[in-house]
């Protein structure tokens, strides 16, 4: 009985020791992993919870920041497309514009001549409808990179069912 727990914490520390070897480096990064030294852990304790909690969160800021980063270079792509638009529609008017002030001198000098224009007033026609804002897919991601739905209005986290007087 007594050699089998020393066979069994020998062999325990011998895969502690293997882990720390391979992953001991990773531990002081960022995307360490929450159970990869080999160790038990309780799975319900407030250390092991918080880990857990920052490490998410983390992963959601991380997340968010390049929705936000893919959502600007869309932006500055469609305020692009947008500008060349605005170009067009502009030239479309001012030619427009020109067009229209020719039949009013025509029509002014038809009036003086007591005859009908040669033509009708030109129309403007329909304009290219403008182009799609770019969005998110729906409105709940733009809630999720401001408010975590897991902090209380003070700011405290709520582990969900406990009641601290």
């Amino acid at each position: 009985m007594q050699s089998t727990v020393v066979l069994q914490s020998m062999f325990c520390d011998r895969l502690s020791n293997s882990a720390r070897g391979t992953r001991g480096e990773e531990n002081g990064k960022k995307n360490a992993p929450l159970v990869g030294d080999g160790m038990p852990r309780l799975l319900t304790g407030d250390e092991f919870y918080n880990q857990v909690s920052e490490h998410r969160r983390a992963a959601e800021e991380e997340s968010c920041s390049q929705r936000k980063e893919g959502r600007a270079a869309a932006m500055a792509v469609w305020k692009e497309a947008e500008g060349s638009a605005a170009e067009e529609k502009r030239g479309t008017s001012a030619t427009y514009k020109e067009e229209v002030r020719l039949w009013e001198e025509e029509r002014d000098c038809a009036k003086l001549e007591k005859r009908r224009p040669r033509w009708t007033k030109p129309k403007q026609g329909k304009l290219e409808s403008p182009l799609p804002k770019p969005t998110l897919d729906d409105v709940e991601e733009d809630d999720e990179c401001g408010v975590n739905e897991d902090e209380d209005i003070d700011g405290n986290d709520s582990d969900g069912g406990s009641l601290e007087v």
